[in-house]
């Protein structure tokens, strides 16, 4: 998917701990960050993923404005691409948004990963420099020890009463 030019690095915590959620939708963050990294590194480049077990403090400075405290899964996305101007970085979570040409993508990938997060009562955030590239750090709500995992928030609404029709 990301090309023989493109050097892949993980750098995972072992002691990671246990979120609640989606794995097809977690995944799904990870594919979208790994497409749009690949196409701001044409030529070539580093695509590095890290996890880690981090705390959010109770008063400032936070990693990022509205977030909830307490212990956090940290997911970080990062790639040595192109990277994004200012005008660009107002836009990123904007569903259609998109800098690429007509026919190469939708808008929808960072939107996407937005949303997602958000089901998971997860925080993203970012930083790009031109020439550099882009960082996404995701946080999202670790586990506590002896907790027991759930589905996702979105799943948990939907209703699981089964009928007795006959499609």
């Amino acid at each position: 998917l990301l090309g023989e030019n493109i050097v892949v690095r993980t750098v995972l915590a072992p002691d990671l701990g246990d979120v609640s959620g989606d794995p097809a939708q977690l995944a799904q963050i990870i594919m979208n960050l790994a497409i749009n990294a690949r196409d701001a590194m044409a030529p070539g480049g580093a695509l590095t993923i890290r996890t880690e077990n981090v705390e959010i403090p109770g008063q400032p400075p936070v990693p990022a404005a509205g977030m909830a405290s307490g212990p956090c899964v940290l997911m970080v996305v990062a790639d040595t691409g192109s990277g994004m101007d200012a005008e660009t970085q107002k836009h990123v979570f904007e569903p259609f948004f998109t800098t690429k040409g007509v026919g190469q993508g939708s808008g929808l990938g960072l939107a996407t990963v937005y949303g997602i997060v958000r089901q998971h009562s997860g925080h993203i955030a970012f930083e790009s420099h031109l020439g550099q590239g882009t960082t996404f750090r995701i946080y999202l709500p670790r586990l506590q020890p002896g907790t027991q995992k759930s589905e996702s928030p979105a799943a948990a609404t939907v209703d699981r009463t089964r009928g007795t029709e006959t499609l």
